[in-house]
């Protein structure tokens, strides 16, 4: 992998980027490494980062300099290389991680998506994600991923029907943490009050 990071990424009209957006890039390519260890045709990792490249270079012709380009380029790089990893023959088991693995796994899967709204709402995901049980994130990543109950229910040893009724579950968990935290003060207000009175 030392050869990718001596080949010149280029923008779509094979010019080098900007030095700052080139920086970012390859300080970054060690990271895409370890969280997506899959990727390991050089080219295919140059193309992920020159993808990337393209999509900040656009950003910042249409809103100006970046202001936490690192943080962008991260997220960035990661929405390419899962799109990259969804065109791919992705298999369960690929999927499948333990310990401290299923939190780079986690952080690698977000949509193939570049506008800032776009990248503040993976983040988001991210955060919800976090708290999840490794059971409930594993189920999320396999159903992001785009596979069936029946498939997970086959790597697990369990039912669809079971597979299901976990991922209702887990999807009412996430409802919860997305509402708003007025919303859940005030549902808790009225019980408190009821429990003074009674």
């Amino acid at each position: 992998m030392e050869h990718v990071a001596k080949i010149g990424l280029v923008d779509e009209a094979g010019q080098p980027f900007g030095a700052h957006i080139d920086s970012a890039l390859r300080g970054l390519l060690p990271r895409l490494q370890r969280q997506f260890p899959a990727l390991k045709d050089e080219a295919v990792i140059v193309e992920v980062l020159e993808q990337a490249g393209r999509k900040i270079a656009e950003h910042e012709r249409r809103s100006g300099p970046i202001e936490k380009l690192h943080a962008y380029a991260w997220v960035t790089i990661r929405n390419v290389a899962t799109s990259e990893m969804r065109r791919g023959s992705m298999r369960i088991a690929r999927a499948t991680v333990a310990g401290d693995e299923g939190a780079d796994v986690l952080d690698s899967l977000r949509a193939n998506l570049g506008t800032p709204e776009q990248i503040e709402a993976g983040i988001l995901i991210q955060e919800v994600l976090a708290k999840l049980t490794p059971e409930e994130q594993l189920i999320c990543i396999w159903k992001r991923i785009g596979f069936s109950s029946r498939e997970i229910a086959q790597q697990q040893g369990t039912t669809v029907e079971r597979v299901n009724t976990f991922f209702h579950r887990v999807k009412r968990k996430v409802r919860e943490a997305l509402r708003p935290s007025e919303v859940k003060a005030s549902s808790v207000t009225p019980h408190r009050a009821k429990a003074r009175s009674a």
